[in-house]
């Protein structure tokens, strides 16, 4: 009974022919009918709803046909399924592509949760007159739980899909380059450890029968002074520096890099190329491997071994198969589909099931009080919004808001209508989300050298690896971590544009005060009646918005991101008790992010401290201010018995402007009309 009593002061009723007695209106109606339907729905909010929904229920279509598609084409092992497998560059390309088109969608379900959340709290609101929330505008209050629904798809939406590299691990040897014309008998093994010569044996099988790439000093350095070997294994390092041409020396080994190891490890045995380095180096590996690479172009490349010191004229790597994977998670997969359906499913209810027409346009507000004045508001003409918003409805409404009021011209800046609780909540939420970034570059050795910043997006780097024994190593545990800033995003997205659509309807009912217009509505605009827009947002402000919102859930996603590495051993087996799940991030995308989120938060400071049009007052989020400037017959220099206060008929359907109207008395009345007002004085007392 409440509950339809909050609602009754809220809806806006569907407008008969009897309640408009234009002499076209009916005339239209009757001749067309199903045209004049059709016409309404198309241009009403239950066809932007309908093409929500419909947008929701295509990528749940497409997340339903990969579930499919994937499982039919391979066997899971362990809860993962292999879209490819193969080339490491290919897994790379392909890995960014789907995470492109996976935030492509996450962009499209969040405006359609955005728009669904905007007709979803006006429908709903506590408070009867007085809304916590503007009309059209998301910002999560008493409805978190439909706000944890419409936006818990995004969370593990972009770790659904992940790429696995395979890792070898390899020996380096060196001496002469005619290995692969000696005879096994003519070979001569120095100080070697015996677990390593099985290696040197497939290392010399592997000249003997040409699977051994050569590669120049410059190229073999960059070939093996990466994080995870993936294309070579064995190596032999051509040198002089040998007792004779028969004569082999082991110069190191290296493991599948584990930087939960590494970081306890004294450099550079923790390095994921610890053999390139000098014996006792003061930092990582990669600061050195600038200078390398210059000896390496001088010729005078010295390796410092276990038994010795080479000089390297050239390499012979060990040529192997790739193995890097693009998988995908099935239980994240599940749980992205059933949080996708859930939205789905409550975006078709409201579509289809809502018989009331919601209020999500200011103009859906004048327009329904215009039609339906309601007393309780009469005389709190020059109410701002701001005083009043957040007092429930008791019947009463306290006597400060029922005194005379002084007109102030001077014209407030846009950030005015935003509550002190809203700025605060998106400031904190972007504070950490700029914290959790610069956590992030400080928590690997990135001072240790320029490597890591010139790594590619998303690519892996031993620097930029989150290291830890207490940090987990499961699939889900990481794809929480990875998802975390995903999900803070999603929320700043919400009151970011839920802040900027409050900012641009204020600026638009400031310029009532200037213009003579009809107000904009959200369904069947009538006459001089406007349409609202399709986005909730003038388009120069809307399609900007989403543009940006999709680049930076595409650099987040490449600024944190789940590594799996599956480990083999030296024989080229594979090695689980070696494998790898733990988080990665790229400095360069990181500092993008930074730089594309300051950026979005310094424009809407900006736009806070634009000017409105006029200095007409503030109704901003509070229905009780916007019906208090609909009483176009009000006059509050004479009892309210002795008026007739029922606006003139279809008056809603009209231009319409804000202003001060005549009155018999000193005390004015500020209220929409179709005829003609003046702009208030200042200093001049309005009730």
């Amino acid at each position: 009974m409440v509950l339809d009593a909050l609602r009754h002061d809220h809806e806006l009723l569907l407008l008969s022919d009897n309640e408009c007695r234009s002499q076209n209106s009916g005339q239209d109606k009757d001749a067309h009918p199903k045209r004049g339907r059709l016409r309404k729905w198309l241009s009403g909010w239950k066809f932007t709803l309908s093409l929500a929904s419909a947008g929701c229920i295509i990528v749940l279509s497409f997340n339903f046909g990969f579930l499919f598609w994937a499982v039919a084409r391979d066997r899971l092992k362990k809860d993962r399924g292999v879209l490819y497998e193969g080339d490491c560059d290919r897994v790379r390309h392909l890995n960014t592509g789907l995470h492109l088109l996976i935030n492509l969608l996450s962009t499209a379900l969040l405006g359609a949760s955005n728009y669904g959340m905007g007709t979803f709290l006006f429908v709903d609101m506590p408070g009867a007159l007085i809304a916590s929330s503007p009309p059209g505008v998301s910002f999560p209050t008493s409805v978190a739980d439909i706000f944890a629904l419409l936006t818990g798809s995004t969370f593990s939406y972009n770790s659904t899909i992940f790429s696995t590299t395979a890792a070898y691990s390899y020996t380096v040897f060196s001496g002469h380059d005619s290995l692969g014309t000696k005879s096994q008998g003519e070979l001569v093994l120095g100080q070697m450890n015996e677990e390593y010569t099985p290696s040197f044996e497939r290392l010399y099988e592997a000249a003997r029968n040409g699977s051994l790439d050569r590669l120049e000093t410059s190229e073999c350095i960059n070939a093996y002074a990466t994080t995870y070997q993936t294309r070579h294994g064995d190596l032999l390092l051509v040198t002089d520096d040998v007792n004779t041409t028969n004569h082999y020396d082991m110069v190191g080994f290296q493991s599948v890099y584990s930087p939960y190891n590494s970081w306890r490890a004294d450099p550079p045995h923790g390095d994921p190329y610890a053999w390139l380095c000098p014996p006792d180096p003061d930092g990582s590996c990669s600061t050195y491997l600038s200078n390398i690479r210059s000896q390496a172009e001088k010729n005078n490349w010295i390796v410092y071994g276990y038994y010795g010191n080479y000089s390297v004229d050239s390499c012979f790597g060990k040529r192997l198969p790739e193995h890097c994977k693009l998988q995908y998670s099935l239980p994240l997969v599940i749980v992205v589909i059933i949080a996708n359906f859930v939205k789905a499913a409550i975006l078709c209810y409201m579509a289809v099931r809502m018989a009331e027409v919601p209020l999500l346009t200011t103009g859906d507000a004048i327009a329904s009080y215009l039609s339906q004045p309601d007393r309780r508001t009469l005389g709190r003409c020059l109410v701002p919004g701001g005083r009043v918003r957040g007092i429930c409805y008791t019947g009463k409404v306290p006597s400060r808001h029922y005194k005379a009021m002084v007109y102030e011209e001077k014209p407030k800046r846009w950030y005015s209508v935003v509550s002190y609780r809203k700025r605060k909540v998106i400031l904190i939420l972007w504070l950490i989300a700029i914290g959790a970034c610069v956590f992030l570059l400080g928590l690997g050795s990135v001072s240790d050298g320029v490597e890591v910043w010139d790594a590619q997006f998303g690519s892996i780097n031993a620097q930029a690896m989150i290291k830890g024994d207490n940090w987990p190593t499961t699939l889900i545990g990481n794809t929480i971590t990875a998802n975390i800033p995903q999900l803070i995003f999603s929320s700043l997205y919400f009151i970011f544009n839920g802040i900027l659509t409050s900012m641009t309807l204020a600026a638009e009912w400031s310029r009532y005060a200037l213009l003579r217009r009809g107000v904009r509505v959200s369904w069947n605009p009538r006459f001089a009646q406007r349409s609202s827009y399709f986005l909730s947002l003038p388009y120069w402000y809307a399609i900007p918005l989403m543009v940006v919102s999709a680049i930076l859930h595409w650099l987040i996603s490449q600024s944190l991101f789940v590594v799996g590495i599956e480990a083999f051993d030296l024989e080229g087996l594979r090695s689980p008790n070696a494998d790898l799940i733990t988080c990665g991030y790229t400095p360069v995308a990181i500092v993008s992010a930074i730089a594309v989120g300051v950026f979005m938060f310094i424009w809407l400071v900006g736009l806070g401290f634009k000017r409105f049009a006029s200095g007409m007052y503030l109704a901003g989020s509070c229905s009780f201010a916007i019906a208090a400037a609909c009483h176009p017959k009000y006059d509050p220099n004479m009892e309210e018995e002795d008026q007739d206060l029922d606006s003139p008929e279809g008056i809603e359907f009209m231009p319409l402007q804000w202003g001060s109207v005549p009155v018999q008395g000193l005390v004015g009345h500020c209220t929409f009309s179709k005829g003609e007002v003046n702009m208030p004085q200042s200093q001049r007392v309005y009730q």
